[in-house]
């Protein structure tokens, strides 16, 4: 057996998660993260499970831990910007996700959720305009072209939002929400023959047996067994025997427990924040917020100057 598999940890105890065995899943990662403190999806993992579970806490801590002693994975500032703005907290997750896309402009998640800030705070120009210059740098994830196009549609702009929606497509034809939010757009003006077009087009890509549930729903579904687990299930004999392999003893438990304790994320987030200097990401964002400024300056004179101006809004309901 090799103890030192981190992703064989990890994998294993995704399957326990999943299946709602929470004690089991704890108890991998633990045993992971002795073996191989430095693996970042360890603690991401287990990160995103006491999320999962509600324990804010307890995953902020393990993320800022993971952060520590991983400090080059991505997916840990991810994630913890992620947690933040689920919590509303936008001024922790603008920096976490700013220091994730400094370290690696071509993931297009740190691009999503850093315009998914913006909008939750109504600027959606300014989430365009971030998703726009994460297209430059990840140009062929789909996401972003969704998420891009929901924006545009959502401004009024149905044509800017049709052409996004189709480049997505263009890049990859097997996103099945670009399919689902086009198809919306051509029903939102009844152009029917746009409809049937489109509907003969996915039907050559996709089949019955291609077609699943979404995400969304999964990970609910995933959160709502989780929590329903309970924590002071017995360990299956193997599991006990693996842990007792490893030496995972309660006194190791405590110990992570007791270094859980002494990570401060406020104040890692301040060092992350204040501590370095400007980087090419964080002068991205900046010049975004000054072009953002900049057009809805000229877009007041020019509604001043034209007194019969019609405009298309249509509002996100959130």
């Amino acid at each position: 057996i090799d103890c030192k598999h981190a992703q064989a940890w990890q994998a294993w105890a995704v399957m326990e998660m999943r299946a709602g065995d929470y004690n089991v899943a704890k108890t991998l990662l633990e045993c992971g993260i002795k073996e191989v403190p430095t693996h970042g999806a360890l603690w991401q993992a287990y990160a995103t499970m006491e999320s999962r579970r509600s324990n804010v806490d307890v995953a902020r801590a393990l993320f800022a831990a993971g952060i520590k002693k991983c400090p080059n994975h991505v997916s840990l500032y991810q994630g913890w910007a992620c947690l933040e703005l689920r919590g509303m907290n936008f001024n922790r997750a603008k920096i976490l996700i700013t220091e994730a896309l400094t370290r690696d402009k071509k993931q297009g998640l740190g691009w999503l959720v850093s315009a998914r800030i913006e909008e939750k705070q109504g600027n959606d120009g300014l989430a365009a305009m971030v998703l726009r210059r994460g297209l430059e740098c990840a140009p062929k994830d789909a996401s972003l072209y969704c998420a891009l196009g929901k924006i545009e549609l959502r401004r009024g702009h149905i044509e800017e939002a049709r052409k996004v929606f189709e480049e997505g497509l263009n890049f990859n034809p097997l996103h099945a929400p670009l399919y689902h939010s086009l198809a919306e757009l051509e029903a939102m003006v009844f152009n029917l023959d746009a409809l049937a077009k489109l509907n003969k087009r996915a039907a050559k890509i996709f089949n019955a047996e291609g077609l699943t549930s979404s995400s969304p729903a999964l990970a609910q579904a995933w959160s709502a067994k989780i929590k329903r687990a309970g924590s002071n299930m017995k360990l299956p004999e193997g599991v006990a025997a693996l842990a007792a392999k490893v030496g995972l003893e309660e006194e190791d438990v405590a110990d992570l427990e007791a270094s859980l304790s002494e990570v401060d994320p406020a104040s890692m987030i301040a060092d992350i924040a204040s501590h370095k200097p400007v980087h090419s990401s964080d002068k991205l964002l900046q010049s975004v917020a000054v072009q953002e400024a900049a057009a809805v300056s000229s877009s007041s004179v020019t509604k001043n100057s034209q007194t019969k101006t019609v405009v298309l809004e249509i509002t996100d309901e959130q």
